[in-house]
């Protein structure tokens, strides 16, 4: 512990000109092709003449500053100097893009700020699936929908990010199969047709059938059906039974339509309906 606070105590007096750097945060936006920063702190000045503190080195853009500041920034090869013209406490706020480096997949930057006792960065942009690299500093949490680290005691930002790449999903490829019961009573003539399907390749969200015949669905059941519906083809005279899944199907399931169709007097002729499963590679 003695020597955590020694850390501590070093980091907070590493200052130029006896200034020193308080409410820290460095706030990333990643997700664009330019990596832009902003920097936000408060300067406290001991000196009644003032001082100079160099803010940021590296290979780095300045792009703003805040509106109405107190104090001045040079520019002196790579490095930005803050340069206050006497004591007090300043609001610092700078906005500046980094330069990024590739790698296969990999982006990185790496420039220095300056110290402070405690130095959090959040980064913005980027999905929750990103995979760090970060030298010397902690490995980022995932905060809502932002990453949060804390920078090493030298102010050093050097660390290279990487998007995990999206899963391709494959071309869509299934068999069914069904049994069908028919059952005819006064006046009218009821369906059942129990269909198994076995998912090859992809995965399925919903089923679609498509009817032809005289009739109405009554009931869909099945584990996986959450929702079903009989629409119309267009620039058809047939319909279509939508059957919509709890959950997309990557393997086998089963579907149970029940039908009926209004029947005359006996005797007479009726045509069953007829379901088939639309896209199946085998049915």
């Amino acid at each position: 512990m003695f020597f955590c606070a020694l850390l501590l105590l070093g980091a907070s007096r590493a200052v130029a000109g006896g200034i020193t750097l308080t409410d820290f945060k460095l706030t990333g936006d990643l997700g664009g092709e330019v990596a832009a920063f902003t920097l936000t702190a408060n300067a406290k000045v001991e000196d009644s003449k003032g001082g100079s503190l160099e803010l940021i080195s590296g290979p780095v853009a300045l792009t703003s500053l805040a509106v109405k500041q107190r104090w001045q920034m040079d520019a002196d090869q790579g490095r930005f100097i803050a340069r206050f013209s006497g004591g007090g406490t300043f609001p610092i706020e700078i906005h500046f893009n980094a330069a990024v480096t590739k790698s296969n997949d990999w982006r990185a930057v790496n420039f220095r700020v300056a110290r402070s006792v405690l130095q959090p960065v959040e980064l913005r942009g980027l999905a929750a699936d990103t995979e760090f690299q970060f030298a010397s500093a902690t490995k980022p949490e995932r905060t809502s929908t932002n990453f949060i680290s804390y920078l090493p005691v030298d102010g050093s930002v050097n660390f290279a990010w990487k998007q995990s790449r999206p899963e391709t999903e494959g071309k869509l490829f299934y068999a069914a199969e069904m049994a069908s019961q028919i059952s005819v009573s006064p006046g009218l003539m009821r369906q059942s047709a129990l269909l198994n399907g076995k998912i090859m390749q992809g995965e399925l969200s919903k089923l679609t059938l498509k009817l032809r015949g005289n009739g109405e669905v009554t009931r869909v059941q099945g584990d996986a059906v959450l929702a079903w519906n009989v629409e119309p083809i267009k620039n058809s005279n047939e319909q279509q039974l939508v059957v919509q899944f709890n959950q997309p199907q990557k393997n086998d399931f089963a579907v149970l339509v029940q039908m009926q169709t209004p029947l005359g007097a006996f005797p007479q002729s009726a045509d069953a309906m007829q379901v088939q499963p639309d896209g199946a590679t085998r049915f």
